[in-house]
């Protein structure tokens, strides 16, 4: 235990030697506070501060793991390290909490900046549960594509009949003049307000002409709301305090009542329609996002370190830029169905190796916590613990199983 207290302390000291700590400060408070101004009411200008303090934070955190042994292994320092009395898993673990504690620290201090911005509260997000299975209709579709002979060669029936089910769920359904869509929700678990909401740019043309009206019904009374306001990404209102009972179903009724054709309503039933209710205060939900950017701030630092024990400093931050990379563009890459994607062997091939790259982060983008804390949707406990457990955790604990192997002095060699 000495012992790596004492490497995480040496961790420390390397890590904020020099201007480095206080330039990160400075820079993070330019990001998030100077950046967005004072007069930011949509937090526009704040969710690109933070997109960009992230970014900042995360290289920051690879090119310091990268340092903390491609230097002692081009100025041969680690033979001297391995000549005392510790062995080498408590030489990368402290090093690697040593070299982390600067940027809790920062993320400690990005979050005190983040206080001062007013965050919508953290709603617990409810979909609709009266959706219909879509199996018989995507196995009907798919014998049609098989006597069609339109059906991509080389993928197995179970393949294919999970492909066809994606690309229904994700076909947007229209709402036309005079139609209604009734969707039931399942009881609210939590006491606060509650709001239906509309997401996903469901309006086309003139929006300006489109006149909706949304009926909700719980426990024998009913309400009509309209919206005041149609915007590009749809729209919410919330229902009267009390209206909705506990244990209680709620249901929604989308009607449109205009008549003209100028404006189009299409959305996705399983993705854009969601009930909110009472969640997390904004304190605890700016929390919960600052925890898992120490998550993923960590995950830069185990990475940095494991490829600076393999290679020299200027590859280790080469391959390790390369890396966070390709990283965020096979996690954030665009959408597409799974029925495209088997349809050649290419697609095949890039797709594999898209998700192989991105599976350790695919929870996270799942969660995507900076929408959450933009548009007010929860971060739960139980998310975040299962990032640390199943993401966070093995990948450091791969990464310094790879540093032990590879890190070997000069007479190793």
């Amino acid at each position: 235990m000495k012992a790596l207290w004492a490497e995480l302390t040496l961790g420390w000291r390397r890590a904020v030697r020099g201007p480095f700590l206080v330039a990160l400060v400075a820079v993070l408070a330019l990001c998030l506070l100077v950046l967005p101004g004072w007069d930011d009411p949509g937090l526009t200008r704040t969710g690109f501060g933070i997109s960009l303090a992230w970014s900042l934070l995360l290289f920051s955190a690879l090119w310091c793991g990268g340092t903390a042994y491609a230097l002692d292994r081009d100025r041969h320092r680690l033979t001297l390290a391995f000549t005392k009395p510790i062995r080498r898993w408590t030489l990368w673990w402290g090093r690697f909490l040593g070299t982390l504690a600067p940027f809790a620290a920062a993320v400690l201090a990005m979050g005190l900046f983040l206080a001062f911005r007013s965050f919508p509260e953290g709603r617990t997000v409810v979909a609709p549960e009266n959706l219909p299975d879509l199996t018989p209709q995507a196995q009907a579709w798919l014998d049609h594509l098989q006597e069609a002979g339109t059906t991509p060669e080389g993928a197995s029936e179970e393949r294919l009949l999970r492909a066809t089910r994606e690309a229904l769920e994700k076909r947007p359904v229209p709402l036309n003049p005079g139609q209604t869509r009734t969707y039931v929700f399942p009881p609210v678990a939590h006491a606060g307000p509650v709001t239906f909401r509309l997401s996903g740019r469901p309006f086309l043309g003139a929006r300006q002409a489109i006149r909706l009206a949304v009926v909700a019904e719980c426990d024998g009374q009913t309400v009509t709301l309209r919206p005041e306001r149609l915007r590009d990404q749809g729209f919410s209102v919330d229902l009267p305090d009390g209206f909705v009972a506990p244990g209680k179903p709620v249901s929604i009724t989308l009607l449109r009542e205009d008549k003209e054709e100028a404006g189009t309503v299409l959305y996705r039933e399983r993705a854009d329609v969601s009930l909110l209710s009472g969640g997390q205060a904004p304190v605890l939900n700016l929390a919960a996002f600052c925890l898992t950017l120490l998550v993923t701030v960590a995950m830069a630092v185990a990475l940095g370190m494991a490829l600076g024990c393999a290679f020299s400093l200027p590859v280790t931050l080469f391959v390790g830029t390369l890396a966070l990379l390709a990283v965020a563009a096979s996690a954030l890459s665009p959408e597409t169905f799974v029925l495209d994607e088997i349809k050649s062997v290419w697609s095949r091939v890039s797709t594999w190796i898209s998700t192989c790259v991105a599976w350790p982060f695919r929870d996270l983008v799942t969660l995507d916590p900076l929408r959450c804390l933009m548009e007010g949707e929860a971060i739960g406990l139980r998310p975040l613990l299962r990032i640390l457990l199943l993401a966070a955790l093995p990948w450091c604990v791969v990464c310094s199983l790879a540093a032990t192997l590879t890190s070997v002095t000069d007479e190793d060699r």
